[in-house]
């Protein structure tokens, strides 16, 4: 309790103006009054409450299979056990023992006995993309992790860094890549993508924070190579269709006088088949290609790769990285890789959990500053600058140095 007068102190000068409209700000206050709570709860109820805290996630994915946040969310004055037990088939008695859970801990707003409203959060699990993140992260995932102290005893607590040899693999007693198992289970990957096709959420795209005219288009030569950007691995390319609408039409940079050829959507050719007719710019080149093995887009200005590398391993990314590095031109080229970017020290708790995701999922991982520096520096490339974002994203830039 010794810290408890100066997080007060703390959390009392705060200035509201300041948390508002200040990301930096709101960050810090939230990084005190996590420790706040730490302070009083105490060591040993902290300690405990670990032991029982997959509970809360189980409770809401089973809410999230009973729609109970949907069925919560559109009664606008609130709802009841019973009501809830008519509309799902469920018994009111679970209804009710699964929502007290989650009202404790703010995900839904206890009204009354056996009475349930919703605030923002429950509105938020009310939507599908997020829906369907609670089915695939515990149905795909956390089924898997669970089996990890297991997977890590049996291996001497060796990390794991090969994509057919995870706990997913482990678990379900497979071989296949992650993704190929996933192509194996319709419904998961349909939630997958859901999922993932959220992924920005109220987050903004790299280029409108980072200096694109300064970095990146001043300097473009279209005598070295017409190719202004190649977005390798890019999915069904929603990163160069929000580029586009930024830099392309009256700009002129992409999309008059050969600007079909100036940007670069790169994929394996299931995932562009995907790509619904419109949902892409006609002046965006869609190219099938494997980034393990050679780029074909030789001499462009940038090759921009995002959340590419913290699938892998080490090992797997300095070959994808190394492929690069062949294909650019020393001192002009740009390789902008947009990722998680983790403190040297310190990380976020929500960053700290994804780095477990990736090792899950594909012996990946996420990186901080000095990891992807060596990273980068190991593949061979120089003049490494790492430009940071408050959503904890952000652009590592590199060139292949000139000899």
């Amino acid at each position: 309790m010794d810290e408890l007068p100066d997080l007060l102190k703390s959390i009392q000068a705060v200035d509201t103006n300041e948390i508002l409209f200040d990301a930096a700000a709101k960050k810090e206050l939230l990084h005190v009054a996590k420790k706040l709570t730490a302070v009083l709860e105490g060591p040993v109820n902290r300690a405990t409450d670990l032991v029982f805290k997959p509970y809360t996630t189980i409770a809401a994915r089973i809410a999230v299979d009973l729609n109970l946040f949907h069925h919560i969310s559109s009664a606008p004055g609130g709802t009841t056990s019973k009501q809830l037990a008519d509309l799902t088939g469920a018994d009111e008695l679970l209804i009710s023992r699964i929502l007290r859970l989650l009202a404790s801990t703010s995900f839904v707003d206890e009204l009354g006995e056996d009475e349930w409203g919703a605030n923002a959060t429950t509105q938020a699990l009310a939507t599908p993309p997020i829906a369907a993140g609670h089915r695939f992260v515990y149905d795909a995932l956390i089924a898997s992790a669970i089996k990890a102290p297991k997977f890590l005893a049996e291996t001497h607590y060796a990390v794991p860094t090969q994509p057919t040899d995870t706990f997913i693999q482990y678990t379900n007693q497979t071989r296949l890549l992650f993704f190929e198992y996933l192509a194996s289970m319709p419904s998961m990957m349909r939630d997958f993508n859901l999922f993932m096709g959220n992924t920005m959420g109220d987050r903004e795209y790299w280029h409108e924070w980072y200096d694109v005219r300064g970095r990146l288009i001043d300097g473009f030569d279209e005598e070295r190579s017409p190719v202004l950007v190649v977005d390798v691995g890019g999915g069904k390319g929603h990163d160069l269709q929000a580029f586009w609408r930024a830099f392309g039409g009256d700009e002129g940079y992409v999309g008059k006088g050969g600007g079909e050829r100036r940007l670069v959507l790169q994929d394996l050719q299931n995932v562009l088949d995907g790509i619904g007719e419109g949902e892409v710019e006609a002046g965006i080149v869609k190219m099938e290609h494997d980034f393990f093995t050679e780029q074909p887009v030789k001499g462009a200005r940038g090759y921009f790769l995002h959340h590419i590398l913290h699938d892998w391993s080490d090992e797997y990314c300095l070959k994808i990285l190394r492929r690069l590095r062949d294909a650019m031109v020393p001192g002009y080229s740009k390789l902008l890789i947009h990722e998680l970017i983790l403190p040297n020290t310190g990380a976020a708790e929500i960053q700290a959990r994804f780095d477990l995701v990736m090792m899950t999922l594909n012996g990946g991982m996420e990186r901080s500053r000095s990891q992807w520096i060596k990273l980068l520096e190991d593949a061979g490339f120089s003049n490494i600058q790492i430009h940071e974002h408050l959503d904890h994203d952000g652009v590592v830039e590199a060139e292949v140095p000139i000899a």
